[in-house]
């Protein structure tokens, strides 16, 4: 053979083989895609899996707040008041909500007893503290939620009202939407940590108007600083309330996530605003802003002379008021709401002036006038020289409670000293007292 012709058969050869090499590459290639192309045609169990996304930043360093006006419904000050948050115990709010619907419709009495499930017993703190297998009145449960920010309460009532706490999570995000909370989604009834219950600053000033407008009659018990559960005080956790003068409810919340929420409500000059602020780092950071907001906000509306707010009347509907919640508690006197005409009248016109503090009810009389002593030692001599000390007894359920009060005080005084009292860690309410409230 010559050696041109062992040059090109050499070739002839390096050719077939590349050519068989690049076959097999193919084949190799199709075959990894046509098992890829069956996986994806029949998924295995676990591609069902659904994977939740987080597209925001869990606590995120800079706050979101809002701050509006009442009546008007104008925004005096924002940041972020769209940003997706966890909403933590604010969640609460929506839970009451449904309970005070509940209530007006006759899907609930205020003495229902429920029954503890073994749910609700369970839930992670904090709790109010319910008796394992035994029953926890509606009036409790409410109070639980308002002043301790109770998840066993929150438990309880979803249950109650929807069955099963999921079910019940399903008519908060419902409820969400007709009231307008377009970004808010619930998946259970406390704030506990869910990566799928999240809501805005925005939806959750939405919710506090409608529990104002909707409301008047019940919105008074978020001025409660301290309910008695079974022999022990269920302190608010709203320090706001005896801080920031004008100050009358709602609620707070926090999670690692979420970090410090606030919504709260005030009143200065015939006005009232409603504040948001959600992801603070500490309580006492959220706590100063909110307060610096509202100062501005106040200012501003008064700047711009937007009009006055308007009470709300008590919706002809109202099957009970706030002083069902707590004897003494007059929406006519705290909060400044009117009642409508011709409704019926649900709680009889209070004795004007006639204001006092409540520290507390008591199991025994002698630990109603410790508390009293405790509490007149701590009030102002300008505050203690017009009062005067009182226990008296009142029934409730099958237990007689005797509470301990500072009466015959003006308004400010009662407010000015509750506040006072809160500062030293004594818990209290300040409320207007008619001739009904003396004799319960």
């Amino acid at each position: 053979m010559t050696p041109s012709l062992r040059r090109f058969m050499a070739a002839l050869c390096g050719l077939a083989i590349i050519s068989a090499i690049s076959g097999l590459l193919f084949v190799s290639a199709a075959s990894a895609q046509n098992k890829s192309l069956k996986a994806r045609a029949a998924p295995t169990a676990k591609s069902h899996v659904r994977r939740v996304p987080q597209p925001w930043v869990p606590n995120p360093s800079r706050d979101a707040y809002l701050i509006v006006d009442a009546a008007s419904g104008r925004v005096l000050a924002s940041d972020q008041p769209d940003e997706p948050r966890y909403p933590a115990s604010l969640t609460k709010l929506m839970t009451l909500y449904l309970a005070f619907s509940a209530l007006d419709s006759g899907k609930l009495a205020m003495n229902d007893a429920l029954p503890v499930s073994i749910n609700a017993l369970n839930a992670p703190p904090t709790k109010m503290g319910m008796p394992p297998n035994g029953t926890v009145v509606v009036r409790d449960a409410v109070m639980g939620l308002v002043t301790r920010s109770a998840n066993d309460a929150a438990v309880l009532l979803a249950e109650a009202l929807g069955g099963s706490e999921e079910h019940f999570a399903e008519m908060m995000t419902a409820k969400a939407r007709q009231l307008g909370m377009s970004s808010t989604v619930y998946r259970n009834a406390s704030g506990l940590p869910n990566p799928e219950q999240v809501t805005t600053a925005r939806d959750m000033a939405r919710l506090a108007n409608a529990l104002l407008r909707d409301f008047p009659h019940y919105y008074p018990v978020f001025s409660v600083l301290s309910y008695n559960y079974r022999g022990r005080p269920l302190a608010n956790h709203n320090r706001m309330l005896a801080s920031y003068a004008g100050a009358d409810g709602m609620k707070t919340g926090y999670t690692n996530a979420s970090g410090y929420n606030l919504v709260m409500s005030a009143v200065r000059d015939n006005r009232r605003l409603i504040g948001v602020v959600m992801g603070g780092n500490t309580a006492f950071q959220r706590d100063r802003l909110m307060a610096e907001l509202m100062d501005q906000g106040f200012a501003t509306a008064e700047a711009q002379n937007i009009s006055p707010w308007t009470s709300p009347h008590v919706p002809a509907t109202a099957r009970y008021s706030a002083a069902n919640f707590v004897a003494g508690l007059d929406p006519v006197g705290l909060s400044g709401f009117t009642k409508a005409e011709p409704a019926r009248a649900l709680v009889p016109a209070a004795i004007a002036g006639s204001w006092v503090i409540q520290v507390g009810s008591f199991a025994n009389s002698k630990a109603a006038q410790a508390a009293l002593e405790r509490a007149t030692a701590s009030l102002p001599a300008s505050i203690r020289s017009h009062g005067a000390v009182s226990v008296d007894e009142v029934q409730v359920s099958d237990k007689t409670l005797h509470r301990a009060r500072l009466t015959n005080l003006s308004q400010q005084e009662a407010i000015d000293g509750c506040k006072k009292l809160s500062q030293h860690k004594i818990y209290c309410s300040a409320l207007q007292v008619g001739a009904w409230a003396t004799t319960r």
